[in-house]
Protein backbone atom coordinates (compact mmCIF):
# COMPACT_ATOMS: atom_id res chain seq x y z
CA UNK A 1 0.00 0.00 0.00
CA UNK A 2 1.33 3.45 -0.93
CA UNK A 3 1.88 6.12 1.66
CA UNK A 4 -0.52 8.96 0.68
CA UNK A 5 1.82 11.52 2.27
CA UNK A 6 4.41 10.78 -0.39
CA UNK A 7 2.09 12.36 -2.94
CA UNK A 8 0.98 15.45 -1.05
CA UNK A 9 0.36 18.50 -3.17
CA UNK A 10 1.76 21.57 -1.43
CA UNK A 11 0.86 25.11 -2.42
CA UNK A 12 3.41 27.06 -4.42
CA UNK A 13 3.99 30.79 -4.28
CA UNK A 14 2.09 31.01 -7.57
CA UNK A 15 -0.87 29.13 -6.03
CA UNK A 16 -0.98 31.52 -3.09
CA UNK A 17 -0.79 34.54 -5.40
CA UNK A 18 -3.72 33.15 -7.43
CA UNK A 19 -5.73 32.94 -4.20
CA UNK A 20 -4.66 36.48 -3.28
CA UNK A 21 -5.74 37.81 -6.66
CA UNK A 22 -9.10 36.05 -6.38
CA UNK A 23 -9.79 37.91 -3.12
CA UNK A 24 -8.05 41.25 -3.68
CA UNK A 25 -7.79 42.30 -7.33
CA UNK A 26 -4.90 44.69 -6.72
CA UNK A 27 -3.19 42.62 -4.02
CA UNK A 28 0.30 43.57 -2.89
CA UNK A 29 2.85 41.25 -1.31
CA UNK A 30 4.36 43.07 1.65
CA UNK A 31 6.65 40.32 2.94
CA UNK A 32 7.99 38.16 0.14
CA UNK A 33 10.58 36.63 2.48
CA UNK A 34 7.81 35.39 4.80
CA UNK A 35 5.91 33.99 1.82
CA UNK A 36 8.99 32.02 0.76
CA UNK A 37 9.50 30.87 4.36
CA UNK A 38 5.90 29.61 4.48
CA UNK A 39 6.45 27.51 1.36
CA UNK A 40 9.48 25.90 3.03
CA UNK A 41 8.14 25.41 6.58
CA UNK A 42 4.86 23.61 5.79
CA UNK A 43 6.59 20.39 4.77
CA UNK A 44 9.73 20.82 6.88
CA UNK A 45 11.25 17.94 8.80
CA UNK A 46 13.58 17.75 11.76
CA UNK A 47 15.54 14.61 11.01
CA UNK A 48 12.87 12.17 9.90
CA UNK A 49 10.11 13.85 11.90
CA UNK A 50 7.75 16.26 10.19
CA UNK A 51 7.20 19.49 12.11
CA UNK A 52 3.55 19.45 11.07
CA UNK A 53 2.68 15.79 10.47
CA UNK A 54 -1.06 15.97 9.78
CA UNK A 55 -2.67 17.47 6.70
CA UNK A 56 -4.80 19.64 8.98
CA UNK A 57 -1.74 20.99 10.80
CA UNK A 58 -0.19 21.87 7.45
CA UNK A 59 -3.42 23.64 6.44
CA UNK A 60 -3.35 25.49 9.77
CA UNK A 61 0.21 26.64 9.10
CA UNK A 62 -0.86 28.19 5.80
CA UNK A 63 -3.72 30.04 7.50
CA UNK A 64 -1.79 31.10 10.60
CA UNK A 65 1.34 32.24 8.82
CA UNK A 66 -0.46 34.33 6.20
CA UNK A 67 -2.83 35.90 8.72
CA UNK A 68 -0.36 36.67 11.51
CA UNK A 69 2.55 37.38 9.20
CA UNK A 70 0.60 40.09 7.33
CA UNK A 71 2.15 38.87 4.11
CA UNK A 72 -0.27 40.93 2.00
CA UNK A 73 -1.36 44.54 2.25
CA UNK A 74 -5.02 43.49 2.48
CA UNK A 75 -7.08 40.31 2.69
CA UNK A 76 -4.75 38.20 4.85
CA UNK A 77 -7.57 36.43 6.72
CA UNK A 78 -9.43 35.56 3.51
CA UNK A 79 -6.26 34.57 1.69
CA UNK A 80 -4.89 32.50 4.58
CA UNK A 81 -8.03 30.50 5.20
CA UNK A 82 -8.72 30.01 1.49
CA UNK A 83 -5.17 28.69 1.08
CA UNK A 84 -5.73 26.26 3.95
CA UNK A 85 -8.91 24.95 2.38
CA UNK A 86 -7.44 24.87 -1.12
CA UNK A 87 -4.48 22.84 0.16
CA UNK A 88 -6.93 20.30 1.61
CA UNK A 89 -8.97 20.25 -1.61
CA UNK A 90 -5.83 19.60 -3.65
CA UNK A 91 -5.20 16.62 -1.38
CA UNK A 92 -8.64 15.08 -1.75
CA UNK A 93 -10.74 16.73 0.98
CA UNK A 94 -14.01 18.64 0.62
CA UNK A 95 -15.39 21.22 2.99
CA UNK A 96 -18.82 21.07 4.52
CA UNK A 97 -21.39 23.50 3.15
CA UNK A 98 -22.70 26.47 5.11
CA UNK A 99 -19.61 27.06 7.26
CA UNK A 100 -18.72 30.57 6.13
CA UNK A 101 -19.46 32.03 9.57
CA UNK A 102 -17.14 29.47 11.21
CA UNK A 103 -14.37 30.32 8.75
CA UNK A 104 -14.76 34.06 9.33
CA UNK A 105 -14.82 33.57 13.10
CA UNK A 106 -11.59 31.55 13.05
CA UNK A 107 -9.94 34.18 10.84
CA UNK A 108 -10.72 36.90 13.35
CA UNK A 109 -9.57 34.77 16.30
CA UNK A 110 -6.24 34.04 14.60
CA UNK A 111 -5.81 37.71 13.64
CA UNK A 112 -6.53 39.06 17.13
CA UNK A 113 -4.40 36.43 18.87
CA UNK A 114 -7.27 34.65 20.61
CA UNK A 115 -6.18 31.42 18.90
CA UNK A 116 -2.46 30.97 18.27
CA UNK A 117 -1.86 27.23 18.60
CA UNK A 118 -1.47 25.36 15.30
CA UNK A 119 -3.13 22.25 16.74
CA UNK A 120 -6.19 24.23 17.83
CA UNK A 121 -6.43 25.86 14.39
CA UNK A 122 -6.01 22.42 12.78
CA UNK A 123 -8.87 21.03 14.88
CA UNK A 124 -11.16 23.85 13.74
CA UNK A 125 -10.25 23.29 10.11
CA UNK A 126 -10.68 19.53 10.43
CA UNK A 127 -14.22 20.07 11.76
CA UNK A 128 -15.07 21.81 8.47
CA UNK A 129 -14.25 18.77 6.35
CA UNK A 130 -16.76 16.19 5.11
Amino acid sequence: MENPRQHLRYLTIEDILIVAQSHVSDYQVLKEDQLRYLIDIVGEKFGNTELFPSLFQKAAVYAHHIITGHIFLDGNKRIGLTCALWFLKLNGYSRRPNIDDLIIDLGFKIADGTITDIEVIANHIQSWIL
